[in-house]
């Protein structure tokens, strides 16, 4: 049994996100889309179906940028595991903390798992993404989940 090529693999992977995009666009054709003004429940998943579509196409059409030394087929379990893990901190501190300090440890531990990154970028870049979400869910938004919950 022979392993596809990374080209093989980019039109599959492609074709697949495009595919699910489209079967969410025609899902959320079944619900009213209503106006700007007026929203309805139909127009959000329509957009976010028109944009996997869109990056579907993209990732099926684009060029690879890879290294042609690169290994094929081998998971970098560092960063799938620091992905996960910055997830479940999510969950589990926003539970008990708040959005802040959950957006603030899922960024930092997943930013942990990028190789050629650092913890002192990681940790910018969780200072920086907390605050956006302090903005745009806490101010903004008027967000349900409390910023900061106090024991």
């Amino acid at each position: 049994m022979s392993v596809p090529g990374p080209h093989a693999r980019r039109y599959a992977a492609g074709g697949l996100m495009a595919l699910f995009g489209l079967a969410v666009v025609l899902e959320a054709r079944t619900f009213g889309l209503g106006s700007l003004a007026r929203v309805g429940p139909g127009l959000f998943p329509m957009i976010v179906g028109g944009a996997l579509v869109l990056v579907g196409a993209l990732i099926a059409l684009t060029p690879e940028a890879g290294s042609e030394h690169e290994e094929a087929g081998r998971p970098d379990w560092r960063g799938w595991a620091c992905i996960v893990l910055g997830i479940l901190a999510f969950v589990v501190l926003g539970e008990h903390l708040g959005l802040g300090p959950a957006t603030f440890a899922c960024v930092f531990v997943s930013a942990l798992g990028d190789r050629q990154g650092n913890p002192r970028a990681a940790l910018l870049l969780a200072l920086a993404m907390t605050a956006v979400a302090g903005i745009v869910f806490t101010l903004a938004l008027k967000f349900q989940m409390p910023f900061w919950r106090g024991w």
